[in-house]
């Protein structure tokens, strides 16, 4: 039977509605002050990544002998990463582009790996190694996952020291001719890519060469040059000292025209640190409330200021990572930490590391990587609490074109759960996706349940806190204390204060003694069962 006109154009008006809904998670993403802006949608586009790596020898993304491409993607998917960030070398662009696969394992004696490709990915053996980041790259954009080009070194290998001779620009494998030569290649091979919606111009700058005025003159070059190839993506600037120092930029602001692309990028790691924080052991040997306090502080004061006053840029944590193993204090203790901060803002993010393993490593072979959501085999988390440690970093909390009024969620950041008000009218910790949301006016107020007149109110220690009428006793009046501001306490009658701390036993929580929260050098007990915090969202 024919076709009408009308019965045509309703075909043609569906498939266009069907185009614009299979791109409207992928580029071109802009900027608006500290965000970063969908341009389809016109909403906040928050970026969840997972770091996966392609820098090293032989120069693809890692996990290919492991299981097919498209199951690796979807383990992202599945684990709730909207973005990759897709690290690559720059000789690979500028020496190695059009080697075969299958002979750059020649000289990695690596047959293990090659068997493994061979069996879950056959064809890419035969591609050339930037035919198999492509082949990534637009499974990816498949499945719906964004990405961040990142060119991570010049020379493949693992990254960082500062003696690798890849650090700085004039180092011996960092010629900054040739990285301008690789960038605009990588910008021009992916330009009409929808799934590469950013790139960054190099990851983590260190060693002794490094100083501001280098910095200023080719990392301006360098993002000019991707902006004109590219002027989709979105371009990522890193700082000095592994990408932890930006403040120079508080009195010579970076000046060049990248429209609504220009992002700013920052790392940590339990071991980086802040100053004379600079060690990981110090996570253990100091009272935690005061190296929390003083990290974050530091943070705000080296890169988080470029997301406040009157010219806020978006700036992404697009490293951090800890020991998935669950086995280092230090790790475990720094990311509760960071989490708070993360949340707190909202900030986008990029976890090290998606792999679960590497080809080759440093002269070894098949490599795990103890930082790897996946394990080695790529079909399980590392860590078993990875979704519940996750999920409110990962949900989009704050959105700027949002005309809802501001509530706040209470954050449990050990766990990474939420307050929740049960049926008993008690409050426990469970899933962030529950509807308990908060009002909170001013510090030592009352914290009001969202829609009600009901309030929190501690019932003396060893107790459930509950929500209850009785609003005008000191047991409903409540603030944030220790130098962590990360204590919730009230005080009862003979003006003992008692904090919220999640049952050893149970959901449950209960107000107890308020542990180390005065800065004392010898208070080194763990607070971190009474940490929570009231997160703004208007989501």
């Amino acid at each position: 039977m024919g076709k009408t006109p009308q019965s045509i154009f309703f075909l043609i008006f569906v498939f266009i509605c069907a185009q614009f809904a299979s791109h409207s998670n992928a580029y071109p993403l802009s900027t608006h002050r500290r965000w970063i802006i969908d341009d389809t949608t016109g909403q906040r586009a928050k970026l969840v990544c997972g770091n996966w790596a392609g820098h090293l020898r032989p120069m693809i993304p890692e996990g290919l002998d492991r299981r097919p491409l498209k199951d690796l993607v979807a383990e992202l998917v599945e684990h709730k990463f909207n973005c990759v960030r897709l690290t690559y070398a720059i000789y690979m662009w500028t020496r190695y582009g059009h080697g075969n696969l299958l002979d750059s394992f020649d000289n990695l004696d690596a047959p293990e790996v090659v068997n493994g490709i061979a069996k879950h990915n056959p064809s890419m053996l035969s591609m050339t190694h930037i035919q198999v980041f492509e082949a990534v790259v637009n499974e990816l954009g498949a499945q719906n996952v964004k990405v961040l080009l990142d060119n991570h070194v010049s020379e493949p290998k693992w990254c960082c020291n500062d003696d690798d001779e890849n650090g700085f620009f004039h180092d011996r494998h960092f010629d900054p001719q040739e990285w301008l030569q690789g960038l605009t290649l990588a910008a021009k091979h992916f330009n009409g890519n929808h799934a590469v919606v950013a790139m960054s111009l190099r990851n983590e700058l260190h060693g002794p060469r490094q100083n501001e005025n280098d910095w200023y003159r080719y990392m301006s070059k360098g993002a000019l040059a991707i902006h004109k190839e590219n002027p989709n993506v979105l371009v990522f600037i890193s700082g000095l000292n592994y990408d932890t120092e930006l403040q120079f930029l508080r009195t010579r602001p970076l000046n060049i025209d990248l429209g609504k692309k220009m992002v700013f990028e920052t790392h940590l790691y339990s071991w980086s640190g802040i100053g004379t924080l600079k060690l990981k052991e110090i996570w253990t040997k100091q009272p935690l409330n005061r190296i929390c306090h003083y990290s974050i502080r530091g943070l705000d004061e080296r890169v988080g200021f470029l997301t406040t006053g009157k010219h806020a840029v978006p700036l992404v944590f697009t490293e951090f990572g800890f020991d998935q193993t669950g086995s280092s204090v230090e790790d475990n203790r720094f990311l509760t930490c960071l989490q708070t901060y993360l949340v707190r803002r909202d900030m986008d993010w990029g976890l090290w590391a998606f792999q679960g393993s590497y080809y080759v490593r440093e002269d070894r072979v098949q490599v795990q990587e103890s930082f790897g959501v996946m394990d080695a085999t790529w079909f399980n988390l590392r860590y078993p609490n990875f979704t519940d440690k996750f999920q409110l970093l990962q949900r989009k909390n704050q959105d700027p074109t949002s005309k809802s009024l501001i509530t706040y969620i209470m954050y449990y950041p050990l766990s990474g759960q939420c307050a929740q008000v049960n049926d008993k009218n008690e409050l426990e910790v469970g899933s962030c996706d529950n509807k308990s949301r908060w009002i909170y006016s001013k510090h030592g107020s009352q914290i009001l349940l969202h829609g009600t007149k009901k309030c929190l109110t501690s019932g003396g220690k060893g107790l459930p806190v509950s929500v209850s009428d009785d609003c005008q006793s000191k047991s409903s009046s409540w603030e944030s204390v220790s130098l962590s501001k990360l204590h919730l306490a009230t005080k009862q009658e003979g003006e003992k204060q008692l904090c919220l701390q999640k049952d050893s036993t149970s959901s449950s929580i209960v107000a107890s003694k308020c542990i180390c929260i005065k800065d004392d050098s010898l208070c080194l007990d763990d607070p971190q069962s009474q940490w929570f915090q009231l997160v703004p969202t208007n989501v």
